[in-house]
């Protein structure tokens, strides 16, 4: 008898011990429209920030939201990728020196210090394409450098918001 209360007491402890609260990557490609991107800088820092705000233009933004461990304080981490493009197009393809006429952001959101480096204070590079899938869905492929150092390869579906 002492043998089968051992064994219900390690499974349940087997059980309990499970971490139902675990939050894992999570990845999304949304888009707005009648919106523009504003992007902004702080003076000490290489990083580049960019809010969406009212106007004419269709903005993107892929976002990446990291696993919190919620044991760990200010472990939060987060990547957004944001561009805007007329929205009067089916189809762009950008790459290069021309991405400066879509205002692209990089921007990691984390308890971090991105001091001003010449070397990250650059343009991006590579190239992004995307098509218009339906009235509300564009499939959009990038392969992006940012800050020179920093290379994103994202391909997905992005949906109206």
């Amino acid at each position: 008898m002492k043998k089968k209360y051992l064994v219900l007491l390690f499974i349940l402890s087997l059980i309990s011990c499970n971490d139902t609260n675990l939050i894992e990557d999570n990845y999304s490609y949304i888009y707005s429209e009648k919106s523009d991107l504003v992007i902004s800088t702080f003076e000490d820092s290489y990083m580049n920030y960019g809010a969406t705000e009212y106007g004419e233009n269709l903005v993107f933004e892929y976002r990446f939201d990291a696993d919190d461990d919620e044991q760990i304080a200010d472990d939060e981490y987060r990547e957004t990728i944001k561009f805007e493009i007329n929205q009067e197009v089916n189809k762009f393809s950008y790459c290069n020196t021309e991405l400066a006429n879509i205002d692209l952001v990089f921007t990691k959101h984390c308890y971090c210090y991105f001091p001003m480096d010449e070397t990250k204070d650059v343009v991006p590079t590579g190239f992004i394409r995307g098509q218009k899938a339906s009235s509300n869905v564009w499939k959009i492929k990038m392969d992006l450098t940012f800050y020179a150092d920093e290379n994103r390869i994202i391909e997905g579906n992005f949906k109206l918001e």
